[in-house]
Order: C-alpha cells, then structure tokens, then sequence
C-alpha cells in the first residue's frame, strides 16, 4: 500500500512538470505568431511621387573680356632670345598702362622655351651657332579688359607694340550670382511646370515639394549677336551668352 501510494505521488509530481513545460512553450509561441501576422514590411505605406528635371536659361550680355596675347621671338642662344622678347614685352605693358589697365588685371599665362633643331643635322662637336639651331622664347599675357567695347582697341594697342602671338578672347559677365539666380529661378518654375503636366496625364494632383537638388555644372553658352554691340577695333564682338542652370524637383503625389 506504501509503495503504490510512493508511486502515485511520483506519477503526478512528473504529470505536472510536463503540464508547465507545456504551457511555457504555448505562451512564447503566442508573440510569435501574432509579430508575423502584422509585419512593418506589410503595413508599409508606399509614397508616391513625381519626379522632374527644371531648365531655366537666361541671355546674358558680356561686359569683361579676357585677351591672351604675347609675343614670341628667337635666337641661336637662350639669353639673346630672352632679351628679345622682354624688351617687346615692356612696350606691351606700357601700352596697356597707357589705355588706363590697371596691375592687377596684367598676368603672366605662359612661359616656355624651346630649342628648334635644324633642317639638316651637323656633327655633335659643333656649336649651337654652326648647327644652325634657333632657341624660342615665348612671354604670354593674360589681360581683364573690364570696358567690353574697349576690347578691340586694346588689342589693336598690344600688336601695334609688338605683340605677334593671340591664343583667343573670351567674354564673361562680372556678376554671374545674379544671373545665377535668375536662371535657378526660372529652372524651378519650369519644374513645378513638368510636375503638372505629368500629374495631368496620370490623373493625379501634385502636392508639397519632397525634395530639391541643383544639377551642378550650369553652362554657358555663346549665342549669335542681336544688340549691334561692337568691340572696338580688331573686330572683336562680344556677342551674347545663354546661362542654364537645372534643378531635380521631387514632388508628392497628393
């Protein structure tokens, strides 16, 4: 009788250890199920929207002009070259100091020097004078003309002094940030206009602004003259430009 009672009370002791173990595993299995039957990846709200690239362009007149002008000159040594071409050099400043260019637009733009060899080689012992070669010197001048209309006559100046090298004229504006902003401008009105009509043709409505970024690199262009402005002398004319600035727009759909 002892020995079946030790035996019930054993039975019930393990009966209720595996009812608990039981329960345990039923109660951690319960956030399980309900986190998988609601998962953010399936909540998630997709945002629509629309995205455009804006153009503005703006026409601008030049007002500043840049000459690179010099003068190139050789001789059979280096220092006979050199001096050459720095007593051609001095009259081409005081030209400009004479048209009232001030210091600080006068820059060096290119130095070199060079060695031409001759037509027909001689012995290796033979001086540079016997074989003939030629030392090139060249002093460039990079000169702001800040009157436009003066262009021409400033250049006429530098080759009536002694200037035989021009390696171009380029013309640019002396407040770009205006014309910056003008054409920014223009570039965000022209997106908000993209934005509609793309919002039309889907049957949608546009909302807020989501986000804005500037195509960097807005570009200038030279377009063809409509003003009858002149450069002066030397034919130079300066022309008009066309600044284009672009800005990425993303807009909600509403």
């Amino acid at each position: 009788m002892f020995r079946n009672s030790v035996w019930y009370k054993g039975a019930l002791v393990v009966a209720l250890l595996l009812v608990a173990l039981v329960g345990c595993t039923a109660i951690q299995a319960t956030p399980g199920s309900g986190s998988q039957s609601g998962s953010p990846s399936t909540q998630a709200t997709v945002q629509r929207t629309i995205t455009v690239v804006g153009v503005g362009k703006v026409s601008l007149v030049p007002d500043i002009a840049q000459l690179n002008v010099g003068v190139e000159d050789s001789a059979s040594t280096v220092a006979e070259a050199k001096t050459k071409v720095d007593t051609q050099v001095a009259a081409l400043l005081a030209a400009l100091k004479a048209l009232g260019i001030a210091d600080k637009d006068i820059q060096t733009s290119n130095y070199s020097i060079y060695y031409e060899q001759p037509s027909s080689p001689l012995p290796k012992d033979s001086s540079s004078t016997e074989r003939g070669g030629l030392y090139h010197v060249s002093n460039m001048l990079l000169v702001t003309v800040r009157d436009v209309s003066k262009a021409g006559d400033v250049l006429d100046a530098m080759v009536a002094a002694g200037a035989n090298q021009v390696y171009g004229v380029n013309f640019t504006v002396s407040d770009q940030v205006k014309w910056q902003s003008q054409a920014r401008e223009l570039a965000m009105a022209d997106a908000k206009a993209r934005a509609d009509e793309l919002a039309r043709l889907s049957g949608v409505q546009v909302g807020q602004v989501q986000a804005v970024s500037e195509v960097i690199g807005g570009n200038v262009y030279p377009v063809a003259a409509d003003r009858g402005l002149g450069g002066g002398g030397a034919g130079i004319v300066p022309g008009e430009q066309e600044l284009s600035m672009q800005v990425q727009v993303v807009y909600a759909i509403q």
